[in-house]
């Protein structure tokens, strides 16, 4: 990359002026930002403890950074600090790195790291306006980290956090992403990365309001998503909540777990995408019903798989207020509760998904579950509350199937036995400790998370939304 500083108008027309990338020369030198600012030519100066890097730095593969604590990093537009070496990257909590821009306007670049020798542990930095990127052979482990105001900029990926690899494996624990540009994590449709996105708050991403999901990974090997919370700007009518797709079929045997999370206010809530076996479980969703055009989105739980291999299980979800509670486009098997066979069977699945006031139109139609496939969906043992009654025919007015439209497959929602006439204790329960869990993380309080605290209790055959 160069970089061209114009002092005026005739300069333009009679000399430029270039700064080139800075590469370190690979011969086992430990790097701080501190000798680079002593090295000519580096173009990165310090000002007591801020850095400024007027170029990019490649660190060489037989070098090693070490990243000084209680620093900041102020970057010119498109400026990468690349690592191709060993790395120390995780600083002490009382001691945190800032990553950000030189100055109002500029849009930096990332934390580029290229390492292929072992994994690197990122902890303890907070990044603004920059991003943080891996397309190394070894993944990352990124620890109570914050991504605020990321700007997307041209190669360096589209996220605050950019996820590629060949073997990469990469965990995410502990971190705050606000306010990004587009997506919060993500990397390419063809880089099936193993992922633990895990304890993380994703609050009001895709400020540029187009169609990027706050959470946006490839399918891979292993993707788990446990104990987040994810909550969207109403405001921000295109914005997903959590997508996990293998829309290049570049991942083979891909599972997915997505556990005990928390989305709200998005355009829709959690989809999954093409060729993998997933697990959905005891997750809420709230209120993601953002898209004007119930066409286009608005789904609390969503399956699309146009190639009719995916298998996918639902459990213990609770979903209210959606456009749509669930949708179904195309898979192989996805089911929602089947206790009609042994528990011993892979299809059993306990259902006790809690659907309530999921619907649009005018006049309001409740679609709390629309099978918009071919297929055959079992939906046993589940609490379909929006019509407060266990009765099949109040059901049935929940559910858009082969009933409603003879191209569709069939909705089984009952069992061979009688449908239960109340929530069961254990589901209660079990859905109040997600609430709580997830209200509880890193002491988030809100007052969405205080409404969704509020939104489960055992009343006779109902679980009330109280006011």
């Amino acid at each position: 990359m160069k970089k061209i500083t114009l002092m005026a108008l005739v300069a333009l027309m009679t000399m430029s002026v270039f700064a080139e990338d800075y590469t370190t020369a690979g011969d086992g030198t430990t790097w701080t930002l501190t000798k680079l600012s002593e090295t000519a030519g580096s173009g990165v100066t310090k000002d007591e403890s801020k850095f400024t890097m007027a170029n990019t730095v490649v660190i060489s593969k037989n070098d090693r950074f070490e990243l000084e604590p209680s620093v900041t990093v102020l970057m010119d537009a498109n400026v990468n600090l690349e690592i191709e070496g060993t790395a120390k990257l995780d600083v002490p909590a009382g001691q945190r790195v800032l990553f950000t821009r030189s100055a109002e306007g500029v849009k930096p670049g990332s934390l580029y790291l290229k390492r292929d020798d072992e994994v690197t542990k990122v902890a303890n930095i907070d990044f603004e306006y920059a991003g943080l990127k891996n397309f190394g052979e070894k993944g990352l482990e990124v620890d109570s980290c914050t991504f605020r105001n990321h700007v997307y900029t041209p190669g360096n990926g589209s996220s605050a956090i950019n996820m590629a690899g060949s073997g990469a494996e990469f965990v995410v624990r502990n971190c705050i992403f606000e306010k990004c540009e587009r997506s919060a994590v993500g990397g390419a449709s063809n880089a099936p990365v193993p992922v633990l996105l895990e304890n993380c708050q994703f609050l009001d991403n895709g400020t540029n309001n187009r169609n990027y999901p706050q959470v946006n990974l490839t399918a891979a090997t292993q993707v788990t998503i446990r104990q987040c919370v994810v909550i969207g700007n109403r405001e921000k009518m295109r914005v997903g909540g959590i997508v996990v797709s293998n829309l290049t079929s570049s991942a083979k045997n891909a599972h997915l777990l997505i556990e005990n999370c928390y989305v709200q206010d998005c355009s829709y809530g959690i989809s999954v995408y093409s060729d993998q076996t997933a697990i959905v479980r005891n997750n809420v969703l709230l209120n993601n019903n953002c898209i004007a055009n119930a066409n286009q989105g608005g789904s609390g739980l969503n399956v699309t798989d146009a190639n009719g291999t995916q298998e996918t299980q639902f459990t213990g979800n609770v979903v209210i207020g959606s456009l749509w509670g669930a949708t179904v486009i195309g898979g192989k098997n996805i089911n929602f509760g089947r206790v009609d066979v042994a528990e011993s069977d892979p299809d059993y699945n306990p259902g006790q998904n809690v659907f309530l006031n999921n619907g649009n139109g005018e006049p309001f139609a409740l679609y709390d579950l629309y099978n918009n496939s071919a297929n055959t969906v079992y939906a046993q043992n589940n609490f379909w509350l929006s019509k407060a009654s266990f009765n099949p025919d109040d059901i049935e007015e929940c559910i858009f199937d082969k009933k409603d439209l003879e191209t569709l497959g069939e909705v089984i929602y009952q069992t061979k036995t009688d449908m239960p006439t109340s929530v069961s204790a254990p589901a209660v329960q079990r859905v109040l400790n997600t609430l709580q869990a997830v209200y509880n993380l890193q002491g988030m309080r809100t007052d969405t998370m205080q409404k969704g605290l509020n939104i489960v209790q055992k009343e006779g055959k109902t679980i009330k939304v109280l006011k």
